[in-house]
């Protein structure tokens, strides 16, 4: 097994996941996306696909959140520290999901660049469909740029996501299904360096 692939294998651990998480991201870096980005209003409805072990349910107060993701042991964890406040269920991205639909906003944190261009453009055609109109979707994946730093273009390109992409190519996919689209790129949304691109997709 090479360094990559022991590399996914050990995040694949919800409890590790959440370690690497709070280290790299930290209380800031989710503080900014909610605040700045998300910006969820009362009693709004959230559908989280990849929702991992739901780390970032505690920064969304008073909404309805649902959070959809193919692993079961991300889901399990997630029900044990949240399921009082939050709806958990496992789910493959592609799925075709019915009684998801009406939510005012949906959200993918780090999830595309980890799908290839099939796959992702499933997640877009699955977050239009549970959309209400008006309503946007949030994506959140490293990406490179041309102007980056030579850490940061490393640190991605070492990331266990298979399908780190640039600009053009994410926007490329959204596109296809979205025509409002905003474009957001921070280089400091980690403790490390990093580029994140941010999509703002309204339906």
């Amino acid at each position: 097994m090479g360094l990559m692939d022991t590399a996914r294998a050990v995040l694949s651990s919800p409890s590790i996941y959440s370690l690497w998480d709070r280290l790299a991201n930290g209380h800031a870096s989710k503080v900014k996306l909610v605040d700045e980005y998300i910006q969820p209003g009362f009693g709004e409805r959230i559908l989280d696909i990849g929702c991992g072990p739901g780390d970032i349910v505690p920064y969304l107060r008073d909404v309805t959140y649902v959070g959809i993701d193919a692993s079961q042991a991300y889901i399990d964890t997630a029900r044990k520290r949240f399921g009082d406040r939050a709806t958990f269920n496992c789910e493959p991205v592609g799925s075709t999901l019915e009684e998801y639909r009406a939510f005012d906003i949906v959200m993918a944190i780090g999830v595309v660049h980890h799908l290839d261009d099939r796959d992702a453009l499933a997640l877009f055609e699955l977050a239009f469909a549970s959309l209400k109109p008006g309503g946007r979707l949030i994506t959140y994946d490293g990406c490179f740029v041309e102007d980056q730093s030579f850490l940061a273009r490393w640190f991605i390109s070492q990331d266990r996501g298979q399908y780190v992409r640039n600009v053009e190519a994410y926007v490329k996919i959204a596109k296809q299904v979205f025509t409002d689209i905003r474009v957001g790129i921070r280089h400091d949304m980690m403790r490390i360096p990093y580029t994140r691109l941010i999509l703002e997709c309204r339906k």
